[in-house]
């Protein structure tokens, strides 16, 4: 204990305190990351970039730059903070401190004035920042983030209006999996030590091989990602060492008294919070009484699972949703599972060439984004 910093033991009570008092009771618990928090305040000016960058400081001492951005894809400009935390001024305690930074931030920005016309949230029309960015990506400056980024803004501003896309209602069930290609889920595990680690499953794609996940972890130690294919049980295969989570998708319907998998027993239901969402989970207990699990009743998903102290030792005790877009319904904005063709690129730069006007790209893009084609 001696060699953890000061710093650091204060980094961890303060996870360990805000963890305790969060989640305590089974099927109250708030499924936000602690984590997951986002800024109240405008980022319009170099002095704003600073108060931003230290908002997230804390996230990217845990995670490093690379799991910091994963963690928020709504904020592309977060990459732009490791410059400052690479910085010599940065754990300065001198009184020019920020006066160093800000100049450091000005010098990267150029001109801030596109950076202020980038937060601005609400137009009526283009933005001329949308198209610069348009410009930057399809000329191969910008990569597909910072793209979405400019789209999402346009959905936001009713500039298009794709069709709303319900996912769950729309969702078929094939010999009770309730599971289609895109759809993702990311879990947050806490251990007793107070270390947390987020673990993203993605569904690639479905066919006669069967059903292709994509997973990434990040934590401290950096990002690891894996790709694999779920056993006949919709397990992840034991050979396979990189995830916490053993089974994240469960067949249905489940029934009051069922056993499920042979492994756990249901035996009630809850309403469990996902966000601003409130599911039907169904409780179950493994027969040894060591883990309770809850299951989203219509979709299979499991929801969290949550391991009870025994006289063996386990060192990540609680996992749950984080985000999802399974039970998502929104004008086609999903921060996960970018998807946008390469094909695209030449249809964007019609548009920045003038060669497509400013209606015909906007109407090519609330198809492509109603077909989901084009996932942003």
């Amino acid at each position: 204990m001696e060699l953890i910093s000061k710093n650091w033991k204060i980094l961890l009570l303060k996870i360990t305190a805000i963890l305790i008092i969060s989640v305590i009771v089974l099927g109250s618990v708030n499924t936000q990351s602690i984590f997951a928090h986002q800024p109240d305040f405008r980022v319009q000016t170099p002095e704003d970039i600073l108060k931003f960058c230290e908002f997230f400081y804390e996230e990217y001492e845990l995670f490093g730059l690379e799991g910091l951005v994963d963690l928020h894809p709504q904020f592309p400009n977060l990459r732009a903070c490791g410059i400052l935390y690479n910085h010599i001024a940065w754990s300065s305690t001198h009184q020019a401190r920020d006066v160093v930074l800000i100049a450091e931030i000005e010098k990267y920005l150029g001109d801030s004035s596109f950076l202020k016309e980038r937060h601005v949230k609400k137009f009526t029309t283009m933005p001329a920042w949308v198209i610069q960015d348009t410009e930057r990506w399809t000329d191969g400056k910008y990569k597909d983030t910072l793209y979405a980024y400019g789209i999402r803004a346009l959905i936001e501003n009713n500039i298009i209006s794709p069709k709303i896309i319900d996912n769950v209602s729309q969702r078929l069930c094939v010999d009770g999996l309730c599971v289609k290609e895109t759809d993702y889920v990311t879990y947050s595990h806490h251990s007793k030590y107070g270390n947390t680690i987020t673990e993203t499953f993605e569904v690639e794609k479905m066919d006669e091989d069967g059903i292709t996940i994509n997973s990434k972890i990040v934590s401290e130690k950096g990002v690891k990602n894996h790709q694999f294919l779920l056993d006949e049980d919709s397990r992840i295969p034991v050979y396979e060492k990189c995830c916490r989570t053993e089974k994240f998708l469960y067949t249905t319907p489940i029934e009051i008294g069922d056993m499920i998998d042979e492994k756990y027993q249901a035996y009630g239901i809850t309403t469990y919070p996902i966000g601003n969402l409130l599911r039907e989970g169904v409780v179950a207990e493994s027969q040894d009484k060591t883990r309770v699990i809850v299951i989203d009743k219509q979709t299979g998903l499991l929801l969290s699972e949550k391991f009870e102290k025994t006289e063996i030792t386990t060192n990540w005790e609680k996992s749950s949703v984080l985000s999802t877009n399974v039970f998502e319904e929104s004008e086609g904005v999903q921060y996960h599972g970018l998807k946008i063709p390469t094909w695209w690129k030449t249809s964007a730069m019609w548009f920045t060439d003038g060669l497509t006007s400013q209606e015909e790209y906007i109407q090519a893009l609330e198809y492509m984004i109603e077909k989901r084609i084009l996932i942003v």
